[in-house]
């Protein structure tokens, strides 16, 4: 059946719910936002932009590639510099180290040949003679006089060289107690040479302790009476004109009288056995 429709001008009676009305709730006032909420809401509406390895896109799909690319020139071209600077420095320092090292090998091996066709000897002193002049010894246990002459030789065995001997010191002494001290200045000796040096040592008035007496009057009565003989000389010379050779030069011995002669009984004193400073 067809539904009626109503006739215009004829009021319409009310529907039937129509005395109830629907609940609405009380309108409230629209929230503004906040400092921080509308700082995030402009962030979020900013197009993010995100950087490439060939430079700078924005959401929209803009690029800046020039512009990326002379930053990233701007920030690599000092370390390449940078780099290439330590590069040099070290290769430079390289063949400064590589020529100095060469250097020291062709000298250690100049002066090695020069050495072994050379063949460079050590000068030494020796006591060639020797003679007790004078010996008074009184009870009281003093040596009042003693005399001693000695001939000393300064050699040079060297062909090619001549050695300049200095700070040479001699020490004549009875049972460890000195009685006189025997020096000389500086000298040269010729390439296979020699210079005597004659010493005529006196000592007076030297007291001598309880072993010391006890040894000269032992020696008086044997009728040998020793001194020791300590010293050494600073040697200096060079091989080949170049190589500077330096040694001290030492000798100990002892040497013996026959008393009342004065004799020096046979006897070496030398200083070849050297050692090297």
């Amino acid at each position: 059946m067809a539904p009626s429709h109503p006739s215009p001008g004829k009021p319409t009676s009310p529907p039937e719910h129509d005395h109830i009305r629907p609940w609405h709730s009380p309108r409230r006032p629209p929230r503004l936002a906040s400092f921080s909420n509308a700082a995030s809401l402009q962030q979020q509406q900013q197009l993010p932009v995100y950087n490439t390895m060939h430079g700078t896109h924005n959401y929209d799909g803009e690029h800046n590639g020039h512009h990326g690319y002379q930053q990233q020139q701007h920030l690599r071209h000092p370390q390449g510099r940078r780099a290439d600077r330590s590069g040099f420095l070290r290769w430079t320092m390289a063949v400064v180290f590589t020529v100095l090292a060469i250097l020291v090998l062709l000298g250690a091996l100049a002066v090695l040949l020069v050495v072994l066709v050379l063949q460079p000897r050590a000068p030494y002193l020796a006591v060639m003679t020797a003679r007790l002049d004078t010996l008074e010894y009184d009870q009281q246990g003093v040596l009042d006089d003693a005399q001693l002459s000695l001939g000393v030789v300064a050699a040079n065995v060297n062909a090619h060289a001549a050695v300049t001997f200095s700070q040479l010191e001699l020490r004549l002494s009875f049972n460890d107690t000195v009685i006189a001290i025997l020096r000389a200045d500086p000298f040269v000796v010729p390439p296979k040479g020699t210079l005597p040096l004659g010493y005529v040592a006196p000592s007076s008035a030297v007291p001598l302790d309880r072993a010391g007496r006890a040894a000269m009057e032992a020696a008086l009565k044997r009728g040998v009476v020793p001194f020791r003989v300590n010293g050494q000389a600073r040697t200096r010379f060079k091989v080949g004109g170049l190589v500077a050779v330096k040694y001290w030069t030492r000798l100990a011995c002892e040497i013996r009288f026959a008393w009342p002669t004065g004799t020096a009984l046979n006897f070496t004193c030398n200083s070849k056995a050297r050692s090297r400073y």
